[in-house]
């Protein structure tokens, strides 16, 4: 892949509308990558989020997946060592001013009933091996965490871990400002989050909270590589 990567980060709260309004959004504005959590799966199948000319990405044979990614470009592969029902990592290669690179793209939910606080074992297994295969790595996650330095409004024990841990990787949060990602039943906060590479300062542009209707209690994040 050649030029510019478009990038839509959805947590879909297993619902049927915000499932089909995220179908119609990446098709008709022709988004490159969707990083979806909570996706709608009813009858074994992930389903409503299924376009012509795009591949779907998940771990089959796991009961009821919460995280997947959606990729317009075919030339990419998905890392299933690193891949599990709450998260998905692929690995596409692209050109950057005639060089070859290689980037590792991942959808991550962090769900906050587990035992252990984040990150899950899976995604920090995916840190871990990017840095020591010097790869990119872009990282769309549902944290279910709160912490001051990707906006939240306090502070919990689930942010203090993943921060701690983010102090020991080359990862940088690309949120900016406060704008709320999550809105419900009078509940503002700011829980989902991008990270990437250090080395990717100046690849990446344009995040932003998009203001148009997700039919969710998640609002879509986008940004450009």
């Amino acid at each position: 892949m050649a030029g510019t990567i478009s990038f839509i980060q959805a947590n879909l709260q297993h619902s049927i509308a915000a499932s089909r309004i995220l179908t119609r959004r990446v098709g008709v504005k022709g988004i490159d990558m969707a990083l979806i959590q909570e996706l709608w799966y009813c009858g074994g199948c992930i389903r409503g989020i299924n376009i012509p000319g795009y591949s779907l990405f998940s771990v089959n044979g796991i009961d009821r997946p919460r995280a997947c990614i959606l990729m317009r470009n075919k030339t990419t592969w998905m890392l299933p060592g690193f891949s599990c029902r709450d998260l998905v990592a692929v690995l596409i290669k692209y050109n950057k001013e005639g060089v070859r690179q290689r980037l590792v793209v991942c959808s991550a939910y962090l769900p906050h009933d587990s035992k252990n606080p984040p990150p899950s074992k899976e995604l920090e297994d995916l840190v871990r091996y990017c840095e020591k295969k010097n790869l990119y790595l872009v990282v769309g996650c549902d944290s279910k965490a709160h912490h001051s330095v990707w906006g939240s409004t306090n502070c919990n024990s689930r942010g203090e871990t993943l921060v701690e841990f983010l102090n020991t990787t080359n990862l940088e949060i690309l949120n900016q400002g406060n704008e709320s990602t999550f809105r419900s039943g009078g509940r503002s906060e700011v829980t989902d989050i991008t990270l990437r590479s250090l080395r990717l300062l100046e690849s990446i542009t344009g995040w932003e909270v998009s203001f148009e209707p997700s039919l969710s209690d998640h609002r879509y994040i986008l940004f450009i590589l």
